[in-house]
């Protein structure tokens, strides 16, 4: 029985094996159709814009059929007449001589 006892037991366990790549899918079930309506929403604020640009003679399609005659009279104003006399040339400076 000494035999048994001088053996050694050895326990091998097997490593899982490496995973390089993993992709989780979840599946709502939805299948979307909220894009239309967003392409649709903005469309229709595009065109909003435009209409308004438009009808408002920025882009020069009511300015057209407009016809603006305005009358103002101006106020009468009279002034005195002035006569402010100009100020008298300053004389040049001297030239420095040279005393040499």
């Amino acid at each position: 029985m000494s035999d048994e006892r001088d053996k050694e037991t050895v326990i091998v366990e097997e490593t899982p094996p490496r995973v390089e790549r993993e992709t989780t899918i979840i599946d709502t079930g939805d299948r979307g159709g909220g894009g239309g309506a967003l392409i649709a929403v903005v469309l229709l604020l595009v065109a909003v814009v435009l209409l308004f640009l438009y009808f408002g003679g920025y882009l020069g399609g009511a300015s057209d059929e407009m016809n603006l005659n305005v009358n103002v009279e101006t106020p009468d104003i009279e002034l005195p007449d002035v006569d402010v006399p100009a100020p008298a040339p300053a004389p040049e400076p001297a030239q420095p001589g040279n005393s040499g």
